[in-house]
C-alpha cells in the first residue's frame, strides 16, 4: 500500500464530503430539485464510506504486521519509495527482527554445540523437576538416551537425586556411587538462575575418580616417604645397638658370658639399652601421633562470633607478646559470624599463631595480624606474619603429615588443621613470599 499521497487523498475526500453536504442542504432549501439533493446525499455517504475504508487500510496493515511479528513470520515484503513511508518503517522493523531471530538461532546452535562438546555432564531443570537441557555427557554418564525429568535418575541413585534437589547455588558436593557396574566419584556443582520469572537450576557432574586416584597415590607416596624416614631413623640405630650389645655379651661360639664385661663395658651396655629404650619410646610416640591424626573428632557446629574468637586467641598469647615486644593486631567486624566448632577452630588458630611466633624470631619489628572479613559467600580469617617466609622447597610439603623442619616438631599440626577445616566444609590455604612473610587463610562458607 502506498502512502505517498495519503494526506492529499484524505483532504480531498473530506472536501468532497463537505461539498456534497453543503450542496444537498442548498438544493433542498433553495430549489425544488429535491431529487438532486438525494443524489448528493448518496454521493456524500459513498465518499464517507470510502474515506473510512481508506483510513482503516493503514490500521489493517499495521494489525497484519503486528500479527506477523507475533507469529514470528518475517517473510512479508513491504515496498516503499521514500523513507518517510509507513512501509519503510515496516520494512526496517521486519529486517531487524529477522536478523535478531537468525542471531538467536545461531546463538542457540552455538550454545548447544558448546554444551555437547564439554566432557562435564550438565543437566538444567525447572521448579517442576522437568529437564530443559541435557548434554551427551550426561546421557553417557547415567546410561540413559533420554532424560526428561530428574525423577528418572532416582532409579539409578535416590541419594544422588536428594543431593540434586537440596544443593544450593555455588555449593559443591562429592558422592561415590556405582553406575552400570562402574564405580565413580562425582563432584556435583549447582547454579541457580531465573529466566522470564521462571527459576532454573543447572547442575554439573564431573567424574574425578582418576584425579582423586592420582592425588591419592601422590599423597600416599609422600606419606610413605615420611613414615619410612621416621621409622628408619628409629629402627636402624636400635638394630645397630642391639648387634653391638650382643657382641659385647656373647663369646665367639655364641654363648653368653657376662663375666668378661668390665665397668666400662657395663656402662656401655647400660647406655646402649637406654638409647634403645629412648628410640623405642620415640617410635611409640610417633605411632600415637599417627593415631591422633586419623581420629579427628567430628565438629559440633554452632554459631560463633569471629571477633570474640580472635580476641580470645590474642589474650592467650598476651604474655608472649609482652615478653618478645611483638605487635599483635586484630581486625574484625563485630557482627561477623561463622558456623563452626569453636574448640577445633581455636586449636587451628593457636597452632598457626605459634608457628608465626617461631617464624619471627630473627625479624625486626615483628608483627602478627589476625583479620577476618566477608568475601562474597565466604568468611575468611587470615593469620599473617612479616617473617622471612617459607622456602620454596618446603612449601610443597608443609601440609604432608609428619613432614617438619623443626627439631622438636611432630609434623602433624598443619595437616591436622587442614583436615579440621575440611570437616567444616571449608579450606586452609597458605601464601608465602621470601623476606615478606606468610599468610594462612581459613575460609568458611557463609
Amino acid at each position: 500500500m502506498e502512502y505517498r499521497y495519503f494526506r492529499l487523498n484524505v483532504i480531498a475526500r473530506i472536501s468532497l464530503i463537505i461539498l456534497f453536504g453543503y450542496g444537498a442542504v442548498y438544493v433542498v432549501t433553495q430549489t425544488h430539485f429535491w431529487l438532486v439533493s438525494f443524489w448528493l446525499i448518496l454521493a456524500l455517504i459513498i465518499t464517507l464510506i470510502n474515506l473510512v475504508k481508506y483510513v482503516e487500510r493503514s490500521r489493517r496493515e499495521l494489525a497484519n504486521f503486528l500479527l506477523a511479528i507475533k507469529q514470528q513470520d518475517f517473510s512479508n515484503t513491504y515496498h516503499y519509495k521514500k523513507e518517510n513511508d509507513l512501509n519503510y518503517a515496516f520494512h526496517e522493523i521486519n529486517d531487524v527482527l529477522k536478523k535478531l531471530r537468525n542471531e538467536k538461532a545461531s546463538n542457540l546452535i552455538y550454545l548447544q554445540t558448546v554444551v555437547e562438546h564439554v566432557r562435564v555432564a550438565l543437566i538444567c531443570f525447572d521448579e517442576n523437576m522437568r529437564v530443559q537441557l541435557v548434554n551427551d555427557a550426561s546421557k553417557k554418564l547415567f546410561n540413559k538416551p533420554l532424560i526428561t525429568s530428574i525423577k528418572a535418575i532416582e532409579r539409578i541413585s535416590p541419594e544422588l537425586v536428594d543431593i540434586i534437589e537440596r544443593i544450593n547455588s555455588g555449593e559443591r558436593e562429592l558422592i561415590k556411587l556405582s553406575l552400570g557396574g562402574r564405580f565413580v566419584n562425582l563432584s556435583i556443582l549447582a547454579t541457580e538462575f531465573k529466566l522470564q520469572d521462571e527459576s532454573f537450576k543447572l547442575v554439573s557432574f564431573q567424574d574425578i575418580k582418576s584425579e582423586l586416584e592420582a592425588n591419592e597415590l601422590e599423597s600416599w607416596q609422600k606419606l610413605i616417604r615420611v613414615l619410612t624416614h621416621e621409622i628408619k631413623n628409629s629402627v636402624i640405630p636400635i638394630s645397630t645397638l642391639s648387634d653391638v650389645i650382643l657382641q659385647m655379651v656373647k663369646d665367639d661360639d655364641g654363648s653368653t658370658d657376662l663375666t668378661k664385661l668390665d665397668d666400662e663395658g657395663v656402662e656401655d651396655l647400660v647406655g646402649g639399652l637406654e638409647t634403645i629404650e629412648a628410640r623405642s619410646k620415640g617410635l611409640a610416640n610417633f605411632v600415637k601421633t599417627y593415631d591422633q591424626l586419623t581420629k579427628v573428632p567430628k565438629p559440633k557446629l554452632e554459631p560463633v562470633k569471629v571477633a570474640g574468637m580472635l580476641d580470645r586467641v590474642k589474650n592467650l598469647f598476651k604474655a608472649d607478646v609482652d615478653q618478645k615486644r611483638l605487635l599483635f593486631r586484630v581486625d574484625c567486624e563485630s557482627d561477623l559470624e561463622i558456623s563452626a566448632d569453636a574448640d577445633l577452630i581455636d586449636q587451628i588458630l593457636i597452632n598457626l599463631v605459634k608457628n608465626a611466633f617461631e617464624a619471627l624470631q630473627d625479624t625486626p619489628n615483628p608483627t602478627i595480624e589476625l583479620t577476618a572479613r566477608q568475601e562474597n559467600d565466604e568468611v575468611v580469617i587470615l593469620v599473617k606474619d612479616n617473617g622471612s617466609g617459607i622456602p620454596e622447597e618446603v612449601i610443597e610439603n608443609i601440609f604432608v603429615p609428619f613432614y617438619t623442619t623443626k627439631e622438636a616438631g611432630s609434623g602433624i599440626g598443619l595437616s591436622l588443621s587442614r583436615q579440621i577445616m575440611r570437616l567444616h566444609k571449608g579450606s586452609l590455604e597458605m601464601t608465602s613470599t621470601q623476606k615478606t612473610g606468610t599468610t594462612f587463610a581459613l575460609k568458611f562458607r557463609s
